[in-house]
């Protein structure tokens, strides 16, 4: 009686302890589960949140171009006399001096010409195979989604949002482009967190 009692006492006290285990394992699991969970829907938060801020910055630049591209001086620029030229770089330069996120903010033209303000291009410069370039007039009649690529002198890495210029029948006369650089899209970042301060990171990379 006493070898069954005991046996019966150890069978009772193995299932109580593989029941709490088991308990404990389930438990463990599913509070692992909950947190990674937890975890995916706040980096999808996070990076919906930061999708909207870069579409947010970037849409002023989208604003501009297509403000500028309606002008007919602007369209027909590099066939134009200089007095004209130096009205639209005047107009270019008053934007830049408005928006400090503007790097520069020119037009190419199919001829080969490029009016810019205070930039002289490098030796063999042609705007028609410039990303930039080659990008808007894939993207006709479109703007082009702020592509990344290196400055043609300095290679500084910048964002460019750029758009065809037409004729009256349609015909591409040149592009214009607006660039603003990584700084000014990571300026913009942080003042987004100095004026709505969350609990988010982000990591950035070269590319």
């Amino acid at each position: 009686m006493k070898s069954l009692r005991r046996e019966l006492f150890l069978s009772i006290v193995f299932f109580v302890v593989a029941v709490v285990i088991g308990i404990g394992i389930l438990s463990i699991v599913q509070l692992y589960m909950s947190g990674l969970n937890a975890a995916h829907d706040f980096i999808k938060n996070a990076n919906a949140a930061a999708a909207e801020m870069i579409k947010g910055y970037f849409r002023k630049f989208y604003v501009t171009i297509e403000f500028l591209s309606n002008i007919a001086e602007v369209r027909y620029a590099a066939y134009l006399g200089e007095e004209e030229r130096s009205k639209v770089l005047q107009l270019y330069k008053l934007i830049q001096q408005a928006d400090k996120d503007v790097n520069y903010l020119y037009s190419g033209y199919e001829n080969g010409f490029l009016l810019i303000n205070d930039y002289e291009p490098g030796e063999g410069f042609n705007p028609t195979v410039r990303p930039w370039y080659i990008a808007a007039v894939e993207s006709k009649p479109n703007a082009t989604g702020g592509i990344p690529y290196r400055e043609f002198k300095t290679k500084e890495l910048l964002f460019s949002v750029s758009k065809v210029l037409l004729d009256e029948q349609g015909n591409v006369t040149g592009v214009i482009a607006i660039e603003t650089s990584i700084e000014g899209l990571l300026r913009a970042v942080s003042k987004s967190y100095e004026r709505y301060k969350t609990a988010y990171t982000y990591v950035l990379r070269d590319d």
